[in-house]
Parts: C-alpha cells; sequence; structure tokens
C-alpha cells in the first residue's frame, strides 16, 4: 500500500523546515525530503550566517522582516539560544535617486522614519572613523544598530530537531521527480517508490522551475550565480569591520553594477582563521541561468574576481589576500521579490527568494503552515503571488 502523509514538503533548505518546524504541532505525519541533505551546499541556504534587518526601502518587506523579528524571539526562547546576532547594520555610499534590488538609501531612511525604526545618520567621514572603510566624501550612511546576523546553519539544525522530536519524518538523497495533483498529491521519487499526500510544500529553490512546469505554471526566473568570497585581514583589525551594503551608482559601459556586502568576524571556523565574508550583490549576464545544476562546472570570470578585488583593495583596510571564492545561486524574480502562494488547493509553494529571504523564515514558515490548513494569513500576501504581472511570461 502506499504511504500517506498529512504533508509532504519537496526540499529541506531554509523554507523547507521553517514550514516543516511551524506545522510540527498542528499534523499527524509530515515527510521533508530533499535530493542532497538537509541545508546542502547546492542550495541556497548553506553556510553559516545570514544578514537580517528591517532597513528596507520597500514598506511591506520592512513591516514583514518586524513580524518575522517578533518570531525568531518565540523561536529562541524554545531553543533556549540565540539564532540571531545583533550587531548592526550599515548602508552606505551614493544615492542616485533610483532602486537597486537591495533598495536605496535615501528611501531605506524614508521608510525606517515612518515605521519607527531606530538608526543613525552617518557622513562619510563619520563612517571611515568609525570602521576601517575608505568612503567617497559625497557618501553617506544609515546605521541599524538592532539588526545583525542569523544563524543559519543553527536555525536548519534546531527545526529539523524539533520536527523529528515531534515524530515527523526527514528523508535525504531521495529526487522528487514528480508532483501530481488529484484527490490526494502523488509524489515519485526517482527511485520509482510512490507516496501520498494531503496537502503539499514545494520549497525547491533553485529547481522551482522544473515543479512550477510540472504544475502548468510558466513564470520569469532566473539563477543568478553569486560570487563572494573570503579576504584574510590584519589580525588587530578582525573585530572592527561592519555588516554593511555598499552602494554605488552603476555608470554607462561599466560592467561593474556597484553593489557589495560584507559581514562582521563572526567567531565561526572561517573567522578563526582570520577571515571576513565579502560578496558582490549582483551577477554578470553570463552567470544569469535560465536552469540550474550544481553538477555543471561554472568557472568564476576572472574579470569577475577582479572586479571585486577591486573594490574590497580600494575601500577596505587591513585587507590582505583572497583566500577562498565561492558561488551561490540566487532565484531571482524580476521584481527581486519573492512567491508564496497557493499554487492549487492542495499544493503551496515558496520559491524565487531573491537571495534576500532567510531573514523571513519565521514568516515564511508560518504563512506556509496557514497555506496549508486554511487558516487566516500573517499579512496579504498578494505581492508574492505567483500570479502576478511581473512574473508572466
Amino acid at each position: 500500500m502506499t504511504k500517506k502523509y498529512d504533508v509532504i514538503i519537496v526540499g529541506g533548505g531554509m523554507a523547507g523546515l521553517s514550514s516543516a518546524f511551524a506545522l510540527r504541532n498542528s499534523v499527524d505525519s509530515i515527510l521533508v525530503c530533499d535530493q542532497y541533505v538537509v541545508g546542502n551546499a547546492f542550495g541556497s541556504s548553506s553556510g553559516s550566517t545570514r544578514m537580517f534587518r528591517e532597513m528596507y526601502s520597500n514598506p511591506y518587506y520592512s513591516r514583514a522582516a518586524k513580524i518575522s523579528n517578533v518570531l525568531w524571539e518565540s523561536q529562541e526562547q524554545l531553543y533556549g539560544k540565540r539564532l540571531r546576532v545583533p550587531h548592526g547594520l550599515l548602508f552606505y555610499g551614493e544615492d542616485w535617486g533610483e532602486e537597486t534590488i537591495e533598495g536605496s538609501i535615501c528611501a531605506a531612511k524614508q521608510v525606517m522614519q515612518e515605521q519607527l525604526t531606530p538608526f543613525e545618520e552617518l557622513t562619510a567621514k563619520e563612517i571611515s572613523a568609525r570602521w576601517p572603510l575608505r568612503t567617497k566624501p559625497s557618501w553617506q550612511g544609515l546605521f541599524e544598530p538592532a539588526a545583525g546576523a542569523v544563524l543559519a546553519r543553527e536555525a536548519l539544525n534546531f527545526w529539523e530537531t524539533e520536527t523529528v522530536r515531534c515524530g515527523h519524518e526527514i528523508r535525504t538523497k531521495v529526487k522528487v521527480i514528480s508532483v501530481c495533483d488529484g484527490t490526494d498529491v502523488e509524489i515519485t521519487f526517482e527511485n520509482g517508490v510512490k507516496v501520498l499526500s494531503k496537502r503539499c510544500i514545494l520549497a525547491a529553490g533553485p529547481w522551482s522551475r522544473y515543479f512550477l512546469k510540472l504544475l502548468g505554471y510558466q513564470v520569469q526566473l532566473q539563477i543568478w550565480q553569486m560570487l563572494w568570497a573570503y579576504y584574510s585581514v590584519e589580525t588587530n583589525r578582525l573585530e572592527s569591520y561592519p555588516q554593511w551594503f555598499c552602494f554605488q551608482e552603476k555608470l554607462k559601459g561599466d560592467p561593474d553594477q556597484g553593489l557589495y556586502y560584507g559581514f562582521p568576524y563572526m567567531g565561526d571556523r572561517k573567522s578563526d582563521r582570520g577571515l571576513i565574508k565579502i560578496g558582490i550583490d549582483w551577477a554578470p549576464e553570463k552567470l544569469k541561468l535560465q536552469d540550474y545544476s550544481p553538477l555543471t562546472n561554472i568557472k568564476i570570470p576572472r574579470e569577475l574576481l577582479e572586479t571585486l578585488d577591486n573594490f574590497v583593495f580600494t575601500y577596505i583596510d587591513g585587507v590582505k589576500s583572497r583566500v577562498e571564492t565561492h558561488l551561490c545561486p540566487y532565484t531571482m524574480s524580476p521584481d527581486a521579490g519573492f512567491v508564496l502562494d497557493r499554487l492549487s488547493n492542495n499544493i503551496s509553494i515558496f520559491s524565487h527568494d531573491s537571495g534576500q529571504a532567510f531573514k523571513f523564515a519565521p514568516v515564511i514558515g508560518e504563512n506556509l503552515k496557514r497555506l496549508v490548513l486554511d487558516e487566516p494569513l500573517l499579512f496579504d500576501l498578494s505581492p508574492w503571488s505567483v500570479n502576478r504581472s511581473s512574473l508572466l511570461i
């Protein structure tokens, strides 16, 4: 007899595990399945840290972040340990009156004022006096002291442990090849085994296009391979770097799109070697893919590495050398917004993480739970609709 679950979740990353955690006490049987392992290095949920912030240009995202922070606090109380490290976040650089995928300094300031989010305004001189960052005289900054880093790997482990503790099942190294909707949802694995569920959540990250096509949805989606690297720094400066986004206007004809980010010393395995993480928050056209296979050998363009190095050694004091380089897949929508919606009465989805979803994990998981259980949502999800005009092909 085919085994049947109340809920099957396809994908064992941030969205899959946070929704399993949210559902763990509300249904009798959950199966989370992943073709690799939980939080694997091929998806977008790997790594030790992610940023959290309320500093957004879009008030919708800022409000969602506020709700998420309340839920993070509740999860931390249950866990008995912190899942976030509040060390602040600096937005700094140019403000040229246009929005980027990370917003803009001016619009973020306006939203924080409207929503009474505490922040500091800083001049270029004040930024360079406070941190080992070089600035241009025209640059400006905003500092959100309550922002910080989510301990991403710790959060995944917590959600997984709680889900299993409540009697639910997590299967790894099982690849889903078919999702068939009907009275029940039939899931077929690559080995031919079939299972059934009353409800299904698709949380497949960069593999979302495959499942959307299976279910008749044609939407715009690109996989951006985003470059980041570890840099060695002078020991006496190691703990002086902030968490930051830098905004610079893209100049006509210049391939450098001007958006960069960095994490402070976090005391993790890499940082204990005296390393900090710095990345590019844009992708050149050759690293924007329509379909994703982690087995594809993608060579990082030499000129992209040179662009990152040029920024780092021009604008950050105390850096000695680039030690490691990595690519991380961002599942991007044209408007840099998420998809969190029902595809049918039985199937819900989270996709198009756009490289900024982990901070919203509690509201993503809770809203997916409420879609599954037909309960009122935390807030209006229409901006994340799978049917919004900006996604349609």
